[in-house]
């Protein structure tokens, strides 16, 4: 008998009838404008996931002694200690009559607040001293918190007199912890020598979220590789091994960049954020940070909000007119300085600060795509921007799609009164003009109370989940009677087993398609709330808040570049929604 797992002809080459997934992506696999569009877009995506990796103000390590931090730390130990002091002079009701807004609520916990603030100091100058140098600070730390301690156990007199002595002694270790200065290494000793420290602070500044998402990137862009090795070997090439696995698969890509991001939250917790300002560029260039050892910056080594104000609005730096001269002009173009006929004199210019880590002044790279009004580098810009453009495209399109396929399937499987009620909702959301609504929204939603990157992807999804329940309910109604169906019912399976168990995945063809290009609507209408000012604000950024930043013809490459990166990734979903249509049609053959 002939194995029935083997082809004809081909001894060790399995035999196996494809399913309706193989062939869809067997059809995807023969369209060239499909997987051109699937790489662009991967390509996008790794940018704006790990664009803090490539373009950044922090370093990647950095090995010295940062003479600035350790004397400002120095310097406020005596103010931190006073301002305790004061407190306990005062009891809970004069606190509570004189605070502000931003204070503590209690007095004990303004008391604390210092108390934080102060060790925080100690561990800063303790990570530059040597271990014999750190007792008289853990002391006055300990001295601060026996104080602390007598007011709040109501002795509040005793604690105060406690407290007064901690600032004497802080007084005291203010001059005696101060530093050699950095400026003068090799000379007679003046004061504390300082150990080098090295660091990595860009890494430190990573949140969970963002490991996250490098991790599942990562998996994803290499899925080829990996997953023909689990196929060949952990499943030894058997089409029902391999379609058993898909799920175990994506759970597998899933929960690795999970237990990666929980693991990093435990050990390095929140990480330093977005929007923090990093000091090392400006200490490195004025040498008050003294490099021991290894420094290395991205390639891109400036922050997303960094500011050149001597560099406003300059061209790309591989073109012709952004060249300038040490003076601070511009040599040519129509910004070459012109004397003044009536006076004689020129427009002063500031020179161009070339900051540590940076191109050179009219290096090509110095500015790809030029600077903003603030002179903020719009290349990296556009790579942050990115991930709020991308994300509200993936998660209003998520979202709608949900609420869409609900709403649908409900309608669509139980018809009736419900199925009546639901599209007329449909219908009054579709009779507004969703754009108006839209802006309509977000101008009455306040963005300290929702940032305004959630409000305009829940916007989004409440005004445009319409068109994929109305795909949903015509392929419900048109399966309900299906004897799979009927045979569901009469083995009594719950309304809600029946419409996600057996009818929703026969009917997921077209929710997909539409999935695709609601990514694609979701950024176009980011894009245009921003560009109108009612998203993504300042410093933040997105492609349409940064076309946003000059509407002049003379600063074309502010509408240029991020208007390419929005046309780009639309045109590629497009496309790809296109070849999904196709390629996810029932007709499709072998």
């Amino acid at each position: 008998m002939t194995d029935p797992t083997k082809k004809a002809g081909g001894p060790n080459k399995p035999f196996y009838s494809k399913d309706y997934w193989d062939l869809v992506i067997e059809q995807l696999g023969r369209r060239k404008l499909f997987k051109i569009s699937i790489v662009i877009l991967a390509l996008l995506y790794a940018s704006a996931i790990y664009a803090p990796l490539v373009a950044n103000d922090k370093p990647y390590v950095i090995d010295g002694i940062d003479y600035k931090e350790y004397k400002s730390a120095t310097s406020l130990l005596s103010a931190t200690v006073s301002s305790l002091s004061r407190y306990t002079e005062q009891s809970p009701e004069e606190y509570l009559a004189s605070r502000n807004e931003e204070a503590a609520p209690t007095l004990l916990d303004a008391m604390q607040v210092e108390r934080d603030a102060l060790s925080l100091k100690i561990d800063i100058m303790e990570a530059y001293l040597p271990v014999a140098e750190h007792a008289p600070l853990e002391a006055l730390l300990a001295e601060v918190d026996r104080g602390i301690g007598l007011v709040r156990s109501g002795d509040r007199a005793q604690g105060t007199e406690v407290i007064d002595e901690a600032k004497k002694t802080a007084r005291a270790l203010k001059r005696e912890y101060a530093a050699d200065p950095p400026s003068e290494p090799d000379g007679e000793p003046t004061g504390k020598a300082l150990l080098p420290q090295k660091t990595y602070p860009l890494f430190a500044a990573l949140t969970p979220y963002d490991l996250f998402m490098m991790v599942l990137w990562l998996l994803i862009l290499l899925w080829p590789l990996w997953n023909r090795l689990v196929n060949n070997v952990l499943l030894q090439a058997s089409r029902e091994r391999i379609r058993k696995a898909r799920r175990k698969k994506a759970l597998f890509v899933v929960l690795v960049p999970l237990l990666v991001a929980l693991v990093w939250a435990g050990t390095n917790g929140e990480g330093g954020g977005t929007f923090n300002v990093s000091p090392y560029k400006a200490r490195l260039t004025d040498g008050s940070f003294v490099i021991k050892g290894d420094v290395s910056f991205p390639p891109f080594a400036y922050g997303f909000a960094e500011s050149h104000s001597e560099e406003m609005f300059r061209p790309p730096t591989w073109v012709k007119g952004s060249e300038i001269s040490e003076e601070g002009y511009y040599v040519n173009g129509f910004r070459k300085p012109e004397m003044d006929p009536s006076t004689g004199n020129t427009m002063p210019a500031s020179p161009t600060e070339v900051r540590y880590g940076e191109p050179e002044r009219n290096a090509t790279a110095r500015h790809l795509a030029g600077t903003d009004e603030t002179g903020r580098d719009v290349f990296v810009r556009i790579l942050w921007g990115g991930r709020v453009s991308l994300a509200v495209g993936i998660l209003s399109a998520f979202l709608l799609t949900i609420i869409g396929v609900v709403m649908g399937a409900v309608a669509g499987f139980f018809g009736g009164k419900i199925d009546i009620t639901i599209m007329r909702v449909i219908e009054i959301l579709q009779s507004i003009p969703a754009f108006f609504l839209i802006l309509v929204v977000m101008a009455f939603t306040d963005p300290e109370v929702v940032p305004p990157i959630i409000s305009i992807v829940v916007v989004i999804a409440l005004v445009r989940w319409t068109g994929v329940a109305r795909l949903v309910r015509g392929e419900f109604m048109r399966m309900r009677e299906a004897e799979y169906v009927l045979a569901a019912k009469a083995l009594g399976f719950g309304s809600a087993r029946t419409i996600f168990g057996h009818v929703l995945p026969n009917a997921i063809s077209p929710v997909i398609v539409s999935a695709a290009f609601s990514v694609a609507a979701g950024i176009l209408t980011e894009s245009a709330i921003s560009f109108l000012g009612f998203g993504i604000q300042h410093p933040g950024a997105s492609w349409g808040s940064l076309v946003n930043a000059s509407r002049s013809p003379e600063h074309w490459w502010i509408q240029i570049f991020p208007g390419l990166a929005i046309f780009v990734t639309v045109t590629c979903y497009n496309l790809a929604g296109d070849a999904l249509r196709d390629a996810l049609d029932p007709k499709l053959k072998d």
